[in-house]
Parts: structure tokens; sequence; C-alpha cells
């Protein structure tokens, strides 16, 4: 896309680096955004922070993207005119217009390619501003709804008042929030903006808890970097890779996916590091009366790398994403008062699957990860029934720990291939031993179904697959994990 001409200096310092320029001015931007973010919290009126919001954010997305960012202005402006004139039509409105407009953008830019090629586009944001676009026409779609048919998560967050123009605009460009995310409802924005809510009376300082996460940022990349020199994605379509043992491939590819996250682990970072310092990621207070910075987390490294249950990962993994998932697919496809299905699984993954983009090796990917939280669910129903010496056993961890990173980097193989032939060709090299492993534990429980807890006794809680409740601000929700249990009425969960 068209915008500002690369200088000399910077065609100098992208070649040091070894990045491409698109990527180096991605990367500038991003830096910049937590200066810019920590400047934010600083801007004494509301309108003030609205117009720093929408001055700053259109900046740090126009210096990598060019031209390409007034894409943005289309679904938007759309999205906020339905609202406005078609508010009851509004919610399957947006839907519609906005996942149109991302999968036109994923075609024309093919955008997989690119990214894998170390072109930058505004496909990566438009992708952010999609669930944006989406959760705020829902929201105020709830509004015209009466309290006791929304759950406790949709009453919290539902939109009255349609928000004003700058409104809008600052919540689209949210001082660089499209360059990496995350995705965060317009009524926390708009509680922040104006000072409501938990940041009501004013909030502590996040200058050192951001920086720590700066730093962590700066460590996964390191990582990443170093690591990608002997494995990386191109290495699983290399010869060197089908000439080895089984043993040896089934270890690089444990290996190459796993190095592959750390770029996610180092933007994520970079991201919370914005919202800490400018005041935004602030969640209160805990239990223990220390300061909390954890109210758009999008990544727990340890919980995710060393997970031992694979419907656990969504609370853990691209949180965010996980949260709209959730609240905007999941709940609203399952039927009130029934509990969710294996089919409301599936669409929510094809959901998440095109919403990365039209290449096969992201369906291939979401519809797998369906098999994995089922086959993590079936493990949980017959585990409740052991002895807790028993689910705790080291052996046991450990072999739970080994099936969740193996059919995790199993699958994901696919998402870092993209390609269908290829993706398939990964996984025959190890006899598709990951699906056999999660559709095997599927059939057992077919025809071995695990007992139902015993009435006399309470049934073993499972601290991996419970959830928190939809009333606290955290957003350790975990969607993957739930169609265990029956769903009790909204009041109540």
């Amino acid at each position: 896309m068209s915008g500002v001409p690369p200088f000399q200096w910077e065609n100098d310092l992208s070649a040091i680096v070894g990045l491409t320029i698109s990527e180096f001015r991605f990367a500038v931007s991003f830096f910049l955004s937590v200066f810019i973010s920590w400047c934010w919290r600083f801007v004494p009126t509301s309108q003030g922070r609205h117009l720093y919001a929408v001055v700053t954010g259109f900046c740090l997305i126009y210096y990598p993207f060019g031209n390409g960012c007034f894409h943005a202005l289309v679904p938007s402006t759309l999205t906020y005119a339905i609202m406005r004139y078609m508010r009851p039509q509004a919610a399957s409105l947006a839907w519609f217009i906005n996942f149109c407009y991302l999968i036109a953008c994923h075609v024309s830019s093919a955008s997989g390619t690119a990214w894998k090629e170390g072109h930058m586009d505004f496909t990566g944001a438009q992708m952010v501003l999609t669930l944006k676009m989406i959760s705020a026409a829902v929201c105020y779609h709830d509004g015209l709804m009466p309290a006791q048919e929304l759950t406790p998560y949709q009453e919290s967050r539902k939109l009255v008042a349609m928000p004003s123009p700058l409104e809008w605009l600052s919540y689209i460009f949210a001082s660089g929030n499209l360059l990496a995310g995350p995705f965060f409802e317009l009524r926390d924005y708009r509680d922040y903006i104006q000072r409501q809510g938990a940041w009501d009376g004013g909030f502590p300082s996040g200058l050192v808890p951001g920086v720590v996460r700066l730093l962590k940022a700066l460590l996964c990349m390191a990582f990443h970097l170093r690591m990608t020199q002997g494995f990386n994605a191109s290495t699983l379509e290399s010869a060197w890779y089908y000439s080895q043992p089984l043993w040896s491939r089934i270890v690089v590819l444990y290996l190459v996916p796993t190095i592959y996250r750390y770029k996610y682990y180092f933007a994520w970072a970079v991201a919370e590091s914005g919202l800490t310092v400018s005041g935004f990621n602030y969640n209160g207070k805990s239990d223990r009366r220390t300061y909390q910075w954890d109210r758009y987390v999008n990544t727990r490294i340890r919980h995710v790398e060393f997970q031992t249950s694979l419907a656990k990962l969504p609370e853990h993994w691209n949180v965010c994403t996980g949260l709209f998932l959730r609240q905007y697919v999941y709940e609203r496809l399952t039927v009130k008062g029934k509990p969710p299905t294996f089919f409301t699984l599936i669409v929510t993954q094809l959901v998440s699957g095109i919403w990365h983009g039209l290449f096969p090796g992201y369906v291939l990917f979401f519809i797998s990860s369906a098999l994995m939280f089922q086959s993590s669910k079936v493990l949980y129903r017959y585990e409740r029934n052991w002895p807790k010496q028993v689910q705790n056993f080291p052996l046991w961890v450990v072999a739970k720990w080994a099936y969740t990173a193996f059919c995790l980097n199993y699958c994901a193989s696919a998402f870092m291939i993209l390609t269908f032939k290829e993706s398939l060709a990964v996984w025959r090299s190890i006899s598709f031993l990951g699906h056999f492993l999660m559709i095997a534990l599927i059939l057992v429980s077919i025809v071995l179904p695990p007992r139902s807890p015993k009435k006399s006794m309470p049934a073993v809680k499972d601290e991996q697959h419970q959830q928190k409740p939809e009333s606290q601000p955290s957003l350790k929700t975990n969607w993957a994990a739930d169609t265990h249990t029956a769903r009790t009425a909204p009041a109540a969960r």
C-alpha cells in the first residue's frame, strides 16, 4: 500500500536487523505505541483523551500500512450507520458486513502467504477491528433486551446510548490498538476514557508492570529469532525432515510450533505493556490487596507451554479473541436452558478459522482443535471418578502434559503451513497419530461411557475445567471446556 516512502535510514536499519521494510515499520510503530499509551493516561479530559486516541492511533497504523489503513473506515462507517438507523437488526447486519469485508481483505491480499513472506498489510488490523465492530453492534442491540433475557456478562456490557462519532473513532483507533489487538469491549473503553467504574477516583501507575511486560516481550522475541535459525515452518516441508526417523519427526513437530508461538507471545506482551502503562489494563485489587493488571491479558506462557488440559488452553492463549468467541458465538448459539453441543463447538471453531483467513491450514487447525477439546473433556469425565492421589500422581500428570503438548503442536502445524496438501503431508509423516489418539479417546467414551459421579458424594472439582463467574471482570473464561456440564439458568451462571 502506498504511503510514506521509505527513507534510507529505514532501509539500512531493516537490513541490519533482517526485517522487510513493512516489518520494520510495524515494529517501530508497535514499540512507539507503548510510550504513546503511557502519555495517554495524563491527558486531562475525556474529550481530550478521545482526540488523542484518534490522532495517535491513526498515525501509528498509517506509518506501517499506508493508505491501507483507510480500509478501517468502510466497515466501521457502515456498522455505525446500521446501529443508528437499524438498531433491531444491528447485530446480524454487523456480522454480515464486517465478516464479508474481512474475507474480501484476506482474499485480495492473500494475507496468509504474505505474512509468511514477511509482508505486513492492514488485514491483521482489520481482524481486530472486525471483533470490535461486531461486539459493539451486538451490545447496542442488547440494550433493547430486558435484563432477564441477558446473561450477567451481556448485562454488564450492553450499550444503552449510541456512541458519538468521536467516541466511535476513538474506539476504532485507540492509540495503536489495531496494530496487534487485543479485542476489548466498548463499554470498558468508555468507562476508562470517562474515568468511571474501576477507574473512578483514579488508579495507580502501571509503569513498572508495563515495563516488566515489555522486557518479557523482548525475551520472547530474542528466543524466537535465535531458535528460528534452526527450526521454522519451512523445516516441516524440507527433505531433511522427511528423512528423519519417526521419533525424530515427532520431536521436530513439537519444537517448530512451540518456537513459532513465541512470536505471538512477543506481540501480545508489547500490546499488554501499552494497555498497562496507560492504566486501561487496571483490574482493581486482588484478595491480597495488591493491584491487578490483567483486565485484558492475552496469553499466559507458562499455562500454555506446561498445560495438562487441551480444553483449558483458550483460557491462556489468545484470551481476548477466545472471550469474543465465547460471548458472541458459542453462548449465543446455545439454546437457553440446554447444554452446549459438539456442533456448537464446531461452528465456533469454524468462525475462528474463517476469521483468521481462508487458507485450508486455518480450517484444518480449528476443526481439529474441536477434536482436541472434546478428547480433553473425555479425559476429564474419566478422571473425575478417580481418587485425588491418582489424579495428581506425577507420572499421570506428565502423561497428560505430553498428550496436550503433542496434540496442540501436531494440529498447529497446519496453522503454520497453511496449504492443504503440505499440511496433510506433515500429519501423514507421523501416520496421523494426533488424530488417531484424539478420535480413539472419543470413540472409547462412546463404547465405554465414563461413570457419573456418585450422588452421595460431591463430584470432585477439576480446577482445570472451572471457569470464573462471568460477572467478574477477569477474562479467565473457558468456552471450550464447559460442555461436560449442563447449563443452568443465566442468572445462576
